[in-house]
């Protein structure tokens, strides 16, 4: 519903403060995101700098847009009924509230709360890399990435179309793995 809102109401201004607050590298990567990695060729990454990106991207909404997503698909890659199953349980706390709430239902508290249970059960935190796309399941804990490792899925495939769009790396040569 915001983000209909926003979309509706547009203002086609940018806040300054984004200038301050995100990367070069952020700004490059909001900006793939709003051309789904096919950035036109008069984008020129090497020779742009922040102020130049912010009036490519141009208005607030497709900062906030894209941060949304990418926290959305952050969350939804980490909670499932299963997790909060095997979390509540390890924990002796079958009567736990969130062991019978709908996930759907959660609210910022709920996460909060679940995150907070997780880490004191020291659950097992997923890693993303890169790997060539020879390298087989099994092999994965003893071959080394191609880069480096990632919290989120979402950072391995920013990276991914990152190595992509410079060229040099046909998009059939890597592919992300869980570890």
């Amino acid at each position: 519903m915001l983000h209909q809102r926003i979309e509706r109401d547009k203002v086609e201004n940018l806040s300054p403060v984004f200038g301050n607050i995100l990367s070069k590298g952020e700004l490059q990567n909001i900006l793939k995101w709003l051309y789904l990695d096919k950035v036109p060729e008069t984008y020129d990454f090497e020779t742009m700098d922040k102020q130049d990106l912010l009036e490519a991207i141009g208005d607030d909404i497709h900062i906030l847009s894209y941060f949304i997503e990418r926290w959305k698909k952050e969350l939804e890659e980490k909670i499932t009924p299963q997790k909060v199953y095997d979390v509540l349980c390890q924990l002796q706390l079958e009567t736990h509230y969130l062991m019978t709430k709908i996930l759907a239902d959660w609210d910022e508290y709920d996460h909060s709360n679940f995150k907070a249970l997780s880490e004191k059960a020291g659950t097992e935190k997923p890693l993303y890399a890169l790997f060539t796309s020879d390298t087989l399941e099994e092999d994965k804990y003893i071959t080394p990435p191609f880069s480096k490792y990632h919290k989120t899925e979402w950072e391995a495939q920013e990276e991914l179309a990152e190595f992509f769009s410079e060229g040099g790396i046909a998009e059939n040569e890597l592919k992300i793995m869980t570890l």
